[in-house]
């Protein structure tokens, strides 16, 4: 991180970018916490591993679409990022199926980024 503030991250390869852009995910989207919020103050660990498998599926199809040459810039023009990171305020705790939704919208945004871009 203190490589990234000082040179900071455009100089970074793609592969490296997604690190960082997932660590983001991981930090604001899992690891954050909001006493205030009903769903967000007690999290069960059904949801919390629901949540944690849908970061690294997210990950996985990403760092795919980095490998066929994709960069990063493209992966961004999508909203998926920020949308993975507002599923703990988007599911209730008491509705882990709707977590699937989430790993369809990533395919769905996998399979828009091959077509835009090959």
């Amino acid at each position: 991180m203190e490589i990234v503030k000082l040179i900071g991250s455009d100089v970074l390869p793609d592969d490296q970018k997604l690190i960082l852009e997932i660590a983001k995910v991981i930090r604001v989207g899992f690891l954050q916490q909001n006493a205030f919020h009903k769903d967000d103050t007690c999290v069960p660990m059904t949801k919390q591993f629901a949540m944690m498998d849908v970061i690294l599926y997210l990950y996985k199809k990403s760092k795919s679409l980095i490998s066929m040459g994709m960069p990063m810039s493209v992966l961004k023009e999508d909203k998926i990022f920020d949308k993975v990171i507002a599923m703990k305020y988007d599911i209730p705790n008491d509705k882990p199926e709707l977590f699937e939704q989430y790993k369809k919208d990533i395919d769905a945004f996998y399979e828009d980024v091959i077509e835009r871009n090959a």
